[in-house]
């Protein structure tokens, strides 16, 4: 997981695309967490930049189900 933050800062995007007006980012989607207390910061960043940037029109309920669902 924090191979995947470090892959992100650093600018590791794996391109742009853009459709229509809107330009999109790929981002990377966060690993099943391990439930390792060492990894639930690195969890919980990866699936904030993701909902930031990939389901900010998501309602509070379908984000909530999407990072239960790496869980």
């Amino acid at each position: 997981m924090q191979s995947q933050i470090q892959f992100l800062l650093v600018g590791g995007v794996g391109g742009e695309r853009k459709e229509g007006e809107r330009v999109y980012m790929e981002v990377v989607k966060p690993l099943v967490f391990s439930r390792k207390v060492g990894k639930v910061l690195g969890f919980i960043t990866v699936c904030k930049l993701y909902i930031k940037t990939r389901m900010s029109e998501a309602t509070v309920e379908e984000q909530v189900q999407w990072v239960l669902s790496f869980v």
